[in-house]
Formats: C-alpha cells, sequence, structure tokens
C-alpha cells in the first residue's frame, strides 16, 4: 500500500508538467535513451517536494519496490524522481541496497545520468557507512560492465579529505589505459577531484601513467592547473 501512495504521488506530480516542446530536445540530448515529459530538474524537484510532503515514511522495502516501479515506468524523469526518492532517505538504506536493486538500477536503461545519480544518492554515502561494500566495487570493476565500472571508480566522490586517495589510484590504474569514454572521463573526474586536497598524488599518477586515456588527463590536468592557480593567487603553496 505505501509503495503505490509514493509512486501515485509522484506520477500526480509530474505528469501535470509534461511540456512536449522540451520533451524531444531533452532525449536527443540524452541520445535517447529514453523518452522524456520534458520537465527541468528544479520544477521536478520543487514538485516532487510538495508531493512528498506528508506522506508516510518509508520503509526499505517501500523503497526497494518505488525505486523499482518508476524505474520501469517509460519516461526518464521517474528514473530521476527515484533517484530524487533514494536521495530523499539514503540514511534509511542497508549495505544490502547497494547490490540489490541499486545494481539493477544501475544497468537498466543505463546512460551517465541515471548512474552518476545513484552514485550521489545511494553508492557513495552507503559504502562510506559499511567499507565492506568496498569488496562489491571491486567486483563491479570486475564486471566489464562500463556503468558498473563507472559508478565503483566514482564510489568515493563527494567525500573531500576524506577521500581514501591510495584505493582510489588503485582503481584508476586498473583502467588508466582505457578508452570508453564514460570510463575515462569517472577517472578524470575522480583525480580532478582529488587535486583539491592530494596534488602531489594526482601528479605523481599521471607522471607514472604516459598511457592515461586523453579524456583523463585532460580533467586531471584540469584540476592540477585550478591548484596552482589557487595556491598563486593565495601564497599557500602544496
Amino acid at each position: 500500500m505505501t509503495t503505490s501512495v509514493w509512486v501515485e504521488a509522484t506520477v500526480r506530480a509530474l505528469q501535470p508538467l509534461a511540456d512536449p516542446a522540451r520533451a524531444a530536445p531533452m532525449a536527443a540530448y540524452m541520445k535517447g535513451i529514453a523518452p522524456f515529459l520534458g520537465i527541468g530538474t528544479p520544477d521536478r524537484r520543487k514538485a516532487l517536494r510538495v508531493a512528498w510532503k506528508g506522506l508516510p515514511a518509508p520503509s526499505e522495502s517501500t523503497l526497494v519496490n518505488a525505486s523499482t516501479a518508476l524505474w520501469n515506468m517509460e519516461e526518464r524523469e521517474y528514473q530521476y524522481a527515484a533517484c530524487d526518492l533514494l536521495a530523499r532517505h539514503s540514511r534509511l538504506l542497508s549495505s544490502a541496497f547497494v547490490a540489490t536493486p541499486t545494481q539493477d538500477l544501475l544497468t537498466t536503461k543505463p546512460w551517465w545520468d541515471t548512474v552518476d545519480s545513484l552514485g550521489s544518492a545511494v553508492v557513495s554515502p552507503v559504502v562510506a557507512r559499511d567499507r565492506a561494500l568496498v569488496e562489491l566495487m571491486w567486483a563491479w570493476l570486475d564486471s566489464g560492465n562500463t556503468w558498473l565500472i563507472r559508478a565503483a571508480i566514482q564510489h568515493q566522490r563527494g567525500r573531500g579529505d576524506q577521500t581514501n586517495v591510495p584505493l582510489l589510484l588503485r582503481m584508476c590504474d586498473r583502467f588508466a589505459a582505457d578508452r570508453e569514454f564514460f570510463i575515462a572521463k569517472a577517472i578524470g573526474w575522480a583525480l580532478r577531484d582529488v587535486t583539491a586536497w592530494a596534488p602531489s598524488s594526482v601528479q605523481d599518477f599521471v607522471d607514472d601513467h604516459p598511457d592515461l586515456s586523453p579524456v583523463a588527463r585532460r580533467e586531471a590536468i584540469r584540476g592540477l592547473a585550478r591548484g596552482i592557480w589557487s595556491a598563486r593567487t593565495t601564497g599557500s603553496s602544496w
């Protein structure tokens, strides 16, 4: 019963906002991975905050069922709504949630938008609470699936100076020469983030990997250049 309440409230909130004129270019931008209702992120999140206010608190099983139901709906905004719902209740998610249903969600209608949103909403916060899940991250790296690999490489994004830099660099090392764009971009962003607090580690990684993909190298160098500029303007040093 509770699951249907969340799903129905989501549908009632989003359907009236559908804009066919915006839907087509949004779908084209996402390479046709799914049709769109045509609702921008700010409007979607505002509508969902209102729609979900006062609903009964969900259990983890409700979150499993609701996120899966929304994922199975046609338009992309419902997958985004599932990510919003999980982000809203991330503290309720157990370690088991990362394998089921998150792994299935990551590989169903996968594209960078939902993969990265699930990373922020579920993977990063839950793995941070349970370090034993790092074993699952290594399993994702061994999976051969681009999207699971991307999620694993990015699983520590957003942790700031609490990032496990040696672990992150070992994961990046596995795919340093990989030319798959979405994997290379994930490595580049991860390295760029780390330049904010461990620039020398990133510089060493770049120097030690002459075969680093151009995409990843470009992002890492951008981060390093930003750090150099910041140090010069503030008078600090690495």
